[in-house]
């Protein structure tokens, strides 16, 4: 039976709302975090980005993707076609890549472990479930790859 509250084990399979790009894992996350900067909701046009990150060599993915550099840190992979938003690479963590949660096809496989950058959350934006919150970037470092 699955536990609905818990991240399920892999594989993890997506991609972009047109079919043009999926995306495969069959490892483990090494970190699941609901980021509420305003880079991330202006680059997802969303008041925040639920994310997991994974070893970068474990991507398996078909179709091509567009990016852009959203920050000195950041690129951002895309469907060049329909335009989801589909990896998250961080240029100081090059073995690292994450993905929206949403674009998982269970989203609920994947289940956050905290909230980052509270501090620049929309008021509107309620957060009770119990998650740890950060004001800035999380302390805790993601899981070893």
């Amino acid at each position: 039976m699955s536990q609905p509250d818990k991240t399920r084990e892999p594989p993890y399979d997506g991609g972009c709302l047109c079919g043009a790009v999926r995306y495969s894992f069959s490892v483990p996350t090494i970190g699941a975090r609901i980021c509420h900067c305003r880079t991330c909701q202006k680059a997802m046009g969303a008041p925040f980005l639920a994310q997991a990150s994974f070893p970068k060599t474990s991507l398996n993915v078909t179709g091509e993707t567009a990016r852009f550099r959203s920050s000195a840190r950041l690129w951002r992979h895309f469907c060049g076609i329909c335009g989801t938003r589909l990896f998250i690479e961080p240029v100081d963590a090059p073995n690292r890549i994450g993905i929206p949660i949403a674009t998982l096809d269970d989203p609920e496989v994947i289940r956050p472990e905290r909230h980052i950058w509270v501090s620049e959350k929309l008021d509107w934006v309620r957060i009770d479930d119990g998650l740890p919150q950060h004001p800035k970037a999380s302390p805790v470092p993601y899981r070893d790859i």
